[in-house]
């Protein structure tokens, strides 16, 4: 079975953008727009990465960060349209981020990457 991916974007096209992306690396992919049923769809379907946009209609993505933060340890991709990216705070469990507009191919590659990481450190003994 392959990998579950949830993207939590407001934007129809970008989303769509990156559902495409992840499907055809053969993940299922749970998509939302806003981060409330953002939050909700990692509750439910317990990804292994979330692709979150900074900007989103009822909070911005690193409250949804926080809150996913209560329940997931999944990697989290941060995508941002905002000009000053060293003002987002890792420190609200984000992994990496990207700046919008962004290459499919650098999508792909960031996620391949945070998966492959991901898998390493659980592989880890305690």
């Amino acid at each position: 079975m392959g990998k579950i991916a949830v993207v939590i974007d407001d934007d129809h096209d970008v989303r769509s953008l990156i559902e495409g992306i992840l499907v055809s690396t053969g993940m299922r992919v749970y998509a939302a727009e806003s981060g409330a049923t953002g939050v909700e769809a990692v509750r439910r379907h317990g990804p292994d990465i979330i692709v979150l946009d900074f900007g989103l209609p009822d909070f911005n993505g690193v409250e949804a960060a926080r809150r996913i933060r209560g329940f997931s340890s999944a990697p989290i991709l941060m995508l941002t349209g905002h000009e000053d990216l060293a003002d987002t705070p890792f420190g609200a469990g984000i992994h990496d981020l990207m700046a919008k507009p962004f290459s499919p191919r650098e999508l792909r590659l960031r996620v391949e990457k945070l998966l492959s990481s991901d898998e390493q450190t659980s592989m880890q003994p305690d």
